[in-house]
């Protein structure tokens, strides 16, 4: 394929949609008359436009679109209300640890007890959040049921 070719494939669909000047146009139709390739290309991208100009798709009711915006919001909202609950927690958390385990005068036995108990809660917590997210791409029980 010539670096003309090239040229001419990329302006068949300005050519197809009436996007070319005089010019371009006489251009790729002259050489279309001499280039077996690009007339053959021409006529497949000529069937797909008059294929997809067939298409009909219904666009649904404004109540659909309504509800679609309204889940759309609720995720978003939600999302944002989970980062911040996470991130609060984790300031929270961290900043008893740091009182408990570094400024507080327990004894060592009750903050190795108290730190053993976190740290198995943590680890449990961790455990079942990750099988539960692998599960929910699969369940099928999970799916929300729309009457």
């Amino acid at each position: 394929m010539t670096e003309s070719c090239e040229e001419i494939r990329e302006s068949m669909s300005g050519y197809l949609d009436g996007e070319l000047t005089e010019l371009q146009t006489e251009r790729l139709e002259t050489h279309l008359a001499g280039c077996q390739s690009c007339r053959d290309e021409l006529e497949e991208l000529t069937l797909v436009v008059s294929a997809a100009s067939t298409l009909a798709i219904d666009e649904p009711p404004e109540d659909v679109w309504d509800d679609f915006l309204g889940q759309v919001y609720a995720r978003m909202e939600r999302r944002l209300g989970w980062t911040l609950l996470w991130l609060g927690c984790a300031v929270l958390g961290c900043f008893g640890l740091y009182e408990f385990f570094i400024i507080s005068t327990e004894s060592p036995v009750v903050k190795l007890a108290t730190g053993s108990t976190i740290g198995g809660v943590f680890i449990l917590f961790i455990s079942v959040l990750r099988q539960r997210l692998a599960i929910r791409k699969t369940d099928r029980y999970s799916k929300n049921v729309h009457h």
